[in-house]
């Protein structure tokens, strides 16, 4: 039997085990992907499973193309969310697929019982940080980049407060820039250390510089705050999408059908990562100019004070 016969299978059981299941593709992706993470590794049908990871976690083309023959076969339809959002619904309940492994066949079953079908987010971060194979990948994905989405939702422009990015001037629940900052400078700490990545380390580390920055603009004037935190937020996932090209190059990134894909990927990289390099430099050059417009304040009574109790004791010693 062929890949993408024993995937289409696959795909049917998922839909076999919970009809009512309305699923993004990426979802579909990650739920066989932890399906060939749980089985033993001598299992027949691990290997008609290859992924490699990219830009939203572990992907198939494999799995891509059984699911593009199942809507045409008419298996599932496309259904769009209020928000736009496309989801991947049960057209015709499947028959139990047969000839897939029983082994297979239960480990699909209990990944999908387990899945909150309304909270598919907290399954990738699960997949991010049990099985990324590289550290900076969950720091950054999950550590980073999701908290970060969380505190702009929570934190609408134009919302004003005593300061809305500051500890203490919102939710003591919403990730605030002193938590993401300390994030950042732990992803910093665990850059992918491969000849590969030379150039890319450099241009986070610009990043890095640039977000601490505009993290001090958050705390000193929330009236230019929300603009720079949104660029800062935009730079960030560019940056990642820079990476993540380059990540499933590397030996840990793929599994071995992908090989024949490496040259291109590594040009594509490449590409990628030049372009990168301006997005960076504009992006903290901005930052640099958005400081400047900070105006310079007095200091306020009790800043006087201490002042003056400082320079009198200067004095009299």
């Amino acid at each position: 039997m062929s890949s993408s016969e024993v995937v289409s299978r696959l795909i049917q059981q998922i839909y076999q085990v919970r009809p009512d299941l309305k699923l993004p593709k990426t979802a579909i992706h990650k739920i066989l992907f932890k399906v060939r993470a749980t089985l033993p590794e001598n299992d027949r049908e691990r290997r008609h499973l290859p992924f490699y990871w990219y830009k939203y976690g572990p992907y198939s083309e494999v799995v891509e193309s059984s699911l593009d023959a199942l809507k045409i076969q008419g298996a599932l339809r496309e259904e769009k969310t209020q928000t736009g959002k496309t989801l991947l619904v049960l057209n015709a309940r499947p028959a139990v697929p047969d000839s897939v492994c029983e082994d297979a066949s239960a480990v699909v079953g209990r990944i999908v019982r387990e899945i909150d079908p309304y909270d598919i987010e907290a399954f990738v971060n699960r997949i991010y940080r049990n099985h990324a194979p590289y550290e900076f990948m969950p720091r950054y994905r999950v550590d980073y980049l999701a908290p970060f989405k969380d505190c702009l939702a929570s934190h609408p422009e134009g919302q004003r407060t005593l300061n809305q990015w500051y500890p203490g001037g919102g939710d003591p629940e919403t990730p605030d820039v002193d938590r993401l900052e300390d994030a950042l400078y732990r992803c910093e700490a665990v850059l992918v250390e491969e000849p590969l990545f030379e150039r890319f380390n450099e241009e986070f580390t610009a990043y890095v510089s640039g977000a601490g920055k505009a993290f001090d603009i958050a705390r000193e004037d929330e009236s230019i705050a929300y603009p720079v935190i949104k660029a800062t937020y935009a730079s960030a996932w560019e940056t990642w999408y820079a990476f993540a090209g380059g990540v499933r190059i590397l030996d840990g990134g793929h599994d071995a059908y992908y090989n024949g894909r490496l040259r291109r990927w590594e040009q594509e990289y490449r590409e990628a990562l030049a372009a990168l390099v301006p997005k960076v430099s504009a992006y903290n050059r901005y930052v640099r100019e958005s400081a400047r417009r900070i105006p310079s304040r007095e200091p306020d009574e009790r800043r006087k004070r201490i002042l003056s109790s400082l320079i009198e004791g200067y004095l009299s010693g």
